[in-house]
């Protein structure tokens, strides 16, 4: 979008709040269009148009692009949805057809089976646990994949590059070892080494 086509949003939402402080002020404008403008100008304005509609109070940037994200992004199943596909896998394959029960599951499906592991879940005589433990798993993974794909690319991209700057470090530095061959204690709770 463009920052003709955001102005004409934040007239929405201006008009559809007048007693809110919402976008006074050029500053709070270009934050909200760098925050705003990857999304293409149909789907934001009718996701502010689906929040106008719906609330009160007036969307934060955060609302917009969840809202956006549920209109282009690419549909994440429930957990029940999920589970579903590896009961149905399960049935059909078992553990020796691993690769092409693989096949019928998606990305994060996958990568929750793939982390508890195949064969265990196949064998199994605890589903009612194998089940538990797949939701937590699956949820989790879930909410990070939404949290992901409702980042602006910019920010996306800054994030992968400090993670990768920063735990690349962390993991470089070296533990510093205190070395002491004698301690001695003055008695008054002083230390010298």
């Amino acid at each position: 979008m463009d920052k003709q086509q955001f102005a004409t949003i934040a007239i929405g939402i201006k008009s559809a709040y007048p007693s809110s402080k919402i976008l006074e002020d050029n500053a709070s404008m270009d934050f909200w269009y760098l925050m705003l403008k990857d999304i293409p100008y149909e789907v934001a304005e009718n996701a502010v148009m689906e929040h106008i509609c719906t609330n009160i109070f007036p969307p934060n940037i955060a609302e917009i692009r969840k809202l956006c994200m549920e209109r282009c992004g690419a549909p994440i199943l429930s957990f029940d949805e999920a589970w579903g596909v590896v009961q149905k896998a399960i049935s059909a394959y078992g553990r020796r057809q691993m690769t092409k029960a693989f096949e019928t599951m998606d990305e994060l499906t996958l990568s929750v089976v793939k982390s508890l592991g195949w064969t265990r879940l196949c064998e199994s005589e605890n589903i009612v646990a194998e089940r538990a433990n797949f939701r937590e798993a699956y949820e989790s993974k879930a909410k990070v994949l939404r949290d992901n794909n409702q980042l602006p690319e910019f920010v996306a991209k800054n994030k992968s590059l400090l993670k990768e700057r920063y735990i690349t470090a962390k993991e470089a530095e070296e533990i510093s070892h205190i070395e002491c061959s004698e301690l001695i204690c003055d008695g008054k709770e002083n230390y010298n080494f």
